[in-house]
């Protein structure tokens, strides 16, 4: 086998994959390929039709993955980024109802699904990783949906700024329009103008050429918050206490990589429902 880039390897373990063992994942990768890919680049389109599987892992740079209607009108259903493996749902489904979009100079390596598949039938702890993967996202796309129903709209475009800003300088700066906030968050332009320009004159963020600048963030965190969760998160906190030696579900990010899969520990759910159910960006 050829020796993996370091890039790869570093994106390996801080994704799901990376809590199993080197020989589990690696020949995931003998066929795969880098793709660069510029904004506004869709790194796989949405279909339906069967035995139809995208897998990638995300190397750097900020996806989005979204739902088109029939009349062109789209709704965001996650946010990933360095570490995230996209269309896990597809291998096993065989079917890709989701596109997923760079918003940002993006790396990304193309995997074989059907490998991964192939692997996971003979595999369970492979199998099992993937299984709570799914799961994960799917409690971070239900949260996602409800605030966007439920809370308004100046929580909605705090969360989004929130979602998709990335470093710039001292700072952060989310590289969205009008446009593509009230796309994501499913208002209108004229909207989102009126809450950009509350938030210029309460200090939390500014329009610059390079995009909408966060200048407060543990402000626009505030902003963020929503009452309609808490009930639901303190109910799930005490299962969590009644339960957590039993609980698999984790958030990669903070647990890193383990050589072995085994019962793990609730705190990193606690924390993820503490801190507003998934914030995908940098709250």
């Amino acid at each position: 086998m050829n020796e993996l880039p370091a890039e790869w390897v570093g994106a390996i373990e801080a994704s799901f994959l990376g809590r199993l063992p080197e020989r589990t994942w690696r020949p995931l990768f003998d066929r795969a390929r880098q793709i660069d890919a510029p904004p506004k680049t869709v790194l796989y389109p949405e279909t339906e039709q069967a035995r139809t599987a995208h897998l990638v892992l995300i190397l750097d740079g900020l996806v989005r993955v979204y739902r088109t209607s029939r009349s062109g009108r789209e709704v965001t259903l996650r946010y990933a980024r360095r570490g995230d493996i996209l269309g896990l749902p597809s291998v096993v489904a065989e079917a890709s109802p989701a596109a997923a979009q760079a918003v940002i100079p993006t790396q990304v390596v193309a995997m074989s699904a059907q490998a991964l598949r192939a692997r996971a039938q003979r595999d369970s702890q492979l199998a099992w990783a993937m299984a709570e993967e799914m799961a994960g996202s799917l409690f971070n796309i239900q949260e996602r949906l409800a605030h966007n129903v439920f809370v308004p709209v100046r929580s909605r475009v705090a969360r989004y700024l929130l979602d998709v800003a990335t470093p710039a300088g001292e700072g952060y700066v989310a590289a969205a329009s009008y446009e593509d906030i009230a796309r994501a968050i499913g208002t209108v332009r004229e909207v989102v103008a009126r809450t950009l320009a509350a938030f210029r004159d309460e200090g939390l963020a500014r329009r610059t050429d390079a995009g909408i600048a966060l200048t407060d963030l543990d402000g626009l965190r505030a902003a963020a918050q929503a009452d309609e969760f808490r009930d639901f998160r303190s109910r799930l906190h005490h299962v969590l206490d009644d339960r957590a030696e039993h609980l698999f579900l984790v958030d990669h990010h903070q647990v890193g990589r383990r050589g072995d899969l085994d019962v793990l520990p609730a705190e990193p759910l606690r924390a993820f429902l503490a801190d507003g159910g998934g914030h995908d960006g940098i709250v």
